[in-house]
């Protein structure tokens, strides 16, 4: 154990966990390049990391610097008296929330709702209600966490890590 350690750097069960994901990984590759499609599907992925690398790390990078710059840095005047960071409280449902709208945009907007419609037999009017009351959902909970958190950090006297 200790030479694995030693020679890996973690523990054999964090070897194994990285084993198994580029097993997982490699046979997803397999899958695709054996299907018809495979070329267009390389060509989507690699569109995809284009698009992450060049619109969306600036913009939520961007986000992410407004946001704690409005919150204030830890041991900033803006963190004195504060036990407990809201950044996490205020970038995780964020995260979810543009994650589901990036899932179901569409039919959130309205774009395909003929073509829902004929698929499903369904209206696609439900889509922006339900992403809004996920979205509210996944903000009042984060808010409750959050006053959960400050509470017993009120009551303990101790500090929490500014950075959580």
């Amino acid at each position: 154990m200790r030479r694995l350690h030693a020679v890996y750097g973690s523990s054999p069960l964090h070897a194994l966990a990285v084993i198994a994901s580029f097993a997982v990984a490699g046979y997803g590759f397999l899958r695709i390049a054996e299907s018809p499609s495979a070329l267009g599907t390389f060509v989507w992925f690699a569109a995809a990391i284009v698009a992450h690398d060049l619109i969306a790390f600036p913009l939520y990078s961007t986000l992410n610097l407004i946001a704690f710059g409005s919150l204030g840095r830890p041991g900033g005047v803006a963190q004195e008296g504060r036990r407990v960071s809201a950044i996490n409280h205020l970038r995780v449902p964020a995260i979810l929330s543009a994650i589901a709208f990036l899932m179901f945009f569409p039919l959130i907007l309205g774009l395909d709702s003929t073509r829902y419609m004929e698929y499903t037999g369904q209206s696609a009017d439900i889509y922006l209600g339900r992403w809004l009351g996920l979205c509210g959902a996944l903000f009042l909970g984060s808010g409750l966490i959050y006053a959960i958190r400050l509470r017993r950090a009120g009551s303990s006297g101790e500090s929490e890590p500014t950075g959580s």
